[in-house]
């Protein structure tokens, strides 16, 4: 782990924050004693370095890394020639051939969050001795704001790279071992769940109207749960994963409830209950969802995400930017391209990824470039509108509000409501045995219901006809619902950093890494063979640690799948050259 200095952290987040300079504070005196003396002292000064945990986030380096390691290794993309010729390192995520000098298993952006809020943590109960303002429970949100920002950095790391070094103590100065071991994942995940349910009830649960951006811009009592529901699961604990995943789907009923109007009337028609927005503007054109959660962001079904002000004087999303595409003078310009599994699925009638022609899904995350070519919508376009002929059964789409180069102002979304229902229904399915049992079709049917609720939100279609929906009795088995539930998700989720860690989960709860193997098949990739070799190990799905990290913290050891050097890469590997 790179050393992480905080007193240049502090000092970056004062000149942020337009309150001085780092030049100015050099002139007067040392850093470490304008930290200790004078930053330190009231709560505006522990706001200011939270703000800059969030900033932290929104970085270049971290969303491009939650790109990378969360979807670029999935059968969902694959590489563009402009990739190749202008990021080499990026192209080599997105065909799979990594080794540890590529820069994307690079973590020091991950861990100058961590060691942030680890500062927060430890000096602000000494500000609140000093500001008198800064009331005992405004301090405990702040350590649970701050705990659960680090945590989920932690999730990140541990489900990239397994075991990694892991501290609650801040780096403050340059005296400060810095060789941590790297800690095994069990532990470092256990510890996790310990903090999260430590601090949970101190967060904030709802955010006063007067900044609405802040209810799924910061952390909250439902982004902790959220947190805590996929923490579970990847534990393996169902029970837990079902109880946190309810208590946001609950909270999330209230909310719409309180509002009442067509988002509940949807709740209780359309949706099994869940408070789900609708596609349809009218009862032709769709993408009134879409618009809502990915265009304007904050939407009433989104749980944490990382904003971006529509301000091109402040911080935009340039990892969106880059890889997904941007309009760069009269050409869209992209890195990362869907892969002609995903991108062509609804294009040829193939419906192996999609349901059928009426899932919106299709027309709101590819956009196509011709009959034989697609790029990626979602993050990229802030409103596709899809207009469906019914009686003809074909559908037409506008793409309003592409972002141009450098200036995508749209949110990375981390959780969302349907993310967690769907989450919990993997958790449901899990708790169901082979035979199919009266209990067992009790939990089908639960696992059901969630699934089906997403995926009728999808349908093109202004009132549901059975024919349009899924079919319980399609999936008369424990592994069938297993399949539906990845199905899902893959649709639901596509691009949005989730797929690869959900190979990873179904790899460890498999023991194998056979299903994640097949689906990378799809992928279409010239190394293939070479790909689909190396990934039958299990240490495979997780990534190497960066060559530069090595060097600086002597007591890491390289993950075997990729050697011990910068020069071992999967080829290598694969091959024993």
């Amino acid at each position: 782990m790179r050393t992480i200095n905080i007193k240049i952290t502090g000092c970056a987040a004062v000149m942020m924050f337009a309150l001085a300079s780092c030049s100015d504070f050099l002139e007067i005196e040392p850093r470490n004693e304008i930290i200790l003396e004078q930053f330190w002292n009231e709560k505006k000064d522990v706001d200011n370095i939270i703000a800059g945990c969030y900033s932290g986030m929104q970085t270049y380096d971290v969303i491009s890394r939650m790109m990378a390691w969360g979807e670029f290794r999935s059968e969902n993309v694959n590489t563009t020639g402009i990739a190749q010729q202008y990021d080499i390192n990026l192209h080599r995520v997105l065909v799979d051939n990594l080794n540890a000098s590529n820069s994307y298993s690079g973590w020091s952006g991950f861990y100058n969050v961590i060691n942030r809020c680890n500062t927060v943590i430890y000096y602000a109960p000494s500000v609140a001795e000093k500001d008198p303002s800064y009331t005992e429970s405004e301090l405990r949100a702040t350590i649970a704001e701050a705990s659960a920002l680090r945590d989920l950095c932690y999730f990140y790391l541990i489900r990239t790279f397994r075991d990694v070094p892991y501290t609650n103590e801040p780096y403050l100065d340059d005296s400060q071992q810095m060789d941590v071991p790297a800690t095994p994942f069990d532990e470092v995940l256990n510890n996790l769940i310990a903090d999260l349910e430590k601090v949970q009830n101190d967060a904030v649960r709802r955010y006063p109207e007067s900044h609405p951006e802040y209810q799924t811009g910061r952390i909250t009592q439902d982004a902790i749960h959220a947190m805590l529901c996929e923490m579970y699961l990847w534990k393996k604990d169902y029970a837990n994963c079902i109880k946190y995943a309810d208590l946001v789907i609950e909270a999330y009923q209230r909310y719409a409830k309180e509002k009442e109007g067509n988002l509940y009337n949807d709740m209780q028609t359309r949706f099994n209950g869940f408070p789900l927005l609708r596609e349809n503007q009218s009862t032709s054109s769709f993408g009134s969802a879409f618009q809502s959660i990915f265009g304007s962001g904050n939407s009433s079904e989104c749980i944490l995400e990382l904003n971006y002000a529509n301000d091109d004087n402040r911080i935009s999303n340039n990892a969106v930017s880059t890889c997904y595409g941007n309009i760069s003078g009269n050409n869209l310009v992209f890195f990362v391209k869907p892969s002609d599994y995903v991108g062509l699925d609804q294009l040829n009638g193939a419906y192996a990824v999609f349901t059928n022609k009426y899932d919106a899904r299709a027309y709101e995350s590819l956009y196509p470039l011709s009959a034989t070519s697609t790029s990626i919508c979602k993050y990229v376009f802030r409103n596709p509108i899809i207009y469906f002929d019914q009686n003809a059964s074909t559908a037409t789409t506008s793409y309003a509000g592409t972002y141009t180069d450098g200036h995508n102002h749209s949110n990375w979304i981390i959780y969302r409501l349907t993310d967690i229902m769907l989450l919990k229904a993997e958790a449901i399915i899990q708790q169901m045995s082979d035979n199919m049992s009266e209990a067992d079709n009790v939990l089908q049917e639960r696992a059901f219901n969630l699934v089906s609720a997403v995926n009728k939100r999808s349908i093109c279609k202004a009132t549901l006809a059975d024919k349009d929906t899924l079919h319980m009795a399609d999936y008369g088995s424990k592994a069938l619902m297993e399949e539906l539930v990845m199905k899902e998700r893959h649709r639901e989720l596509l691009f949005e950093g989730k797929r690869w860690y959900d190979l990873v989960r179904r790899s460890l709860r498999d023991g194998n890494t056979l299903y994640l193997r097949t689906q990378i098949a799809q992928k279409g990739l010239e190394n293939a063979s070479i790909v689909n070799s190396k990934l039958a190990r299990m240490e495979a799905i997780f990534w190497p640690y960066n060559i530069e990290e090595m060097k600086v913290n002597k007591s890491l050891v390289q993950n075997p799948a990729f050697g011990s050097g910068e020069d071992d890469s999967i080829e290598n590997s694969a091959t024993g050259k």
